[in-house]
Parts: C-alpha cells; structure tokens; sequence
C-alpha cells in the first residue's frame, strides 16, 4: 500500500496529545492534535534543534507563550514558530483549547524558485493531461490547466 489512513474523532479527542507520526508511519513530519481541557496548559517550554513548527487552532481559545510573548489564539489562527524560540500553549480559562501541530524538518535547497505557488517543497511534478476521475471531459477545468501549465512554464524560462 503506497498510503496510510487513520481516523480520529474530532469531537471527542482525548485530552492532552495525540501523535499521528506512528498511526499513519510519517517519516519526514511530526504531527499531533493537542486539546487541553480549560484552564489547562503545558506545564514546560521547549524548543527545537532543527523542526519548525505551526499551530493551528481548530476550536476553542488559549494563548501561545513564544519566548515572553504571549499571544491570543482563537478558531482559524494559525501561528509557526522557528525552531529556537521556546513555546508552550494554554486553553483559556472558561473553554478548552483544540489545536493540530504540524512539524517539518528544514529541506535543504528548498523552496528552489521564490515563487512556488505556496507549495513548502516545490518538488511537485504535474500531470497535466491525467485528469482526477471528477475531472474528466470537464472543458473548463482542461482550459485551466493549460493556462496554468503555460503561466508555470513562463516562471521557468
């Protein structure tokens, strides 16, 4: 199988952390869904050697401490953090704090090109005739394609 798959209950995570890394074998990605009940946060800060990390709050509120800041979080913030500043979250004191962690290690050489369409890798290779299922014989979705195939190839002239 070239694909992992695991279902988690967003309603009713359990408190504290949940590690994906192991239940879908990431081997080049951290990610983790914390949900502190109120009041609650870590009780340590801690940064690291080499991973980024963003957090992204799916429900509730809280703060991030990053290095003597303390920042408000509420639903749709999303906040990364370099390596070397020490962090920790907290849920607010009247309702509990959802987030999901996402860690990367830094790609040496990447991004390639300052433009790369939002992608972190741009290592993408498109196919852009091997339409998905949902897609086929759609005539507006094959015009799309080709301007965007004729704007990426005037990028990489």
């Amino acid at each position: 199988m070239n694909y992992n798959k695991q279902k988690y209950n967003l309603k009713n995570l359990p408190y504290w952390l949940t590690f994906i890394r192991d239940d879908i074998k990431l081997t080049a990605l951290g990610i983790g869904f914390a949900r502190l009940p109120a009041g609650k946060g870590y009780t340590f800060s801690h940064k690291h050697e080499y991973q980024e990390e963003t957090y992204i709050v799916l429900d509730g509120k809280g703060v991030i401490y990053l290095d003597g800041d303390i920042v408000k979080l509420s639903p749709g913030d999303v906040v990364r953090v370099n390596p070397e500043v020490y962090r920790s979250i907290k849920a607010d004191d009247k309702c509990e704090l959802v987030c999901l962690i996402v860690g990367g290690l830094p790609a040496e050489g990447f991004p390639r090109k300052k433009n790369n369409h939002g992608a972190l890798i741009d290592d993408g290779i498109p196919d852009w005739k091997k339409l998905p299922p949902w897609c086929k014989g759609n005539k507006n979705v094959i015009e799309i394609n080709k301007k965007i195939r004729a704007q990426r190839e005037a990028e990489n002239k």
